[in-house]
């Protein structure tokens, strides 16, 4: 048995090397894994973001392209759509999310990251939100990002603020602090901002990034 405190430490500072460590010979990021916890949790509270629909709908306008990756249950673009947006997309690996979303409308595809299966300079905004923590190659996917954004377009991201960590959720791969999410979106991206934010929802802090094209 590993003491806590190595647990925590190793968490903390090697977050991919418990992450691995920690889920041998299980599948935490594959389509089974999800669609088991989200046929559990379709409707529950703990996958609506009331605060972060407010927001993106504040930022985003009706007629705008919108493509949500890792979407989970679609709360957010359930959201949209009940607002009177028409141009919604989703990707999932979860087969459950897709059949569902699809039957309500929303545009879904399935893709597995970092790589975001469709064309170039598609969207006005895309969203990732709480997945970033998950992705092992993180500058790819904010590659595909900026790929799949129309010039001037705009991306949100939110992830937890240093908190969550694997030892918490066994899916992440890393915990994030406003200097190293800054650090990680630089790579790629020349034009963004970073605000540290609470959902009403949630008593976790989270952090919002919001990225130009």
């Amino acid at each position: 048995m590993i003491p806590w405190r190595i647990k925590n430490f190793t968490s903390d500072h090697f977050p991919l090397f418990y992450h691995k460590l920690m889920n041998i010979g299980v599948g935490v990021n594959d389509d089974q894994y999800w669609d088991a916890i989200y046929g559990k949790e379709w409707d529950s509270p703990k996958r609506a973001w009331p605060t972060k629909n407010r927001l993106i709908a504040a930022l985003t306008d009706p007629g705008d392209h919108i493509l949500d990756i890792a979407c989970g249950t679609g709360s957010i673009l359930r959201y949209l759509k009940d607002q009177g947006y028409e141009n919604l997309h989703g990707t999932e690996i979860s087969n459950l999310c897709i059949e569902r979303l699809r039957a309500l409308g929303i545009e879904m595809f399935s893709t597995v990251l970092p790589r975001i299966a469709c064309g170039d300079h598609l969207y006005d905004a895309v969203i990732a939100s709480q997945i970033l923590e998950h992705v092992i190659q993180r500058r790819r996917f904010l590659t595909e990002i900026r790929r799949v954004l129309k010039p001037g377009g705009l991306a949100f991201i939110f992830v937890p603020d240093n908190c969550l960590g694997p030892i918490d959720e066994p899916s992440h791969v890393v915990k994030f602090t406003k200097k190293s999410l800054s650090r990680e979106i630089g790579q790629v991206f020349d034009r963004f901002e970073i605000v540290s934010m609470k959902d009403e929802n949630f008593s976790m802090p989270i952090l919002f990034a919001t990225i130009r094209a």
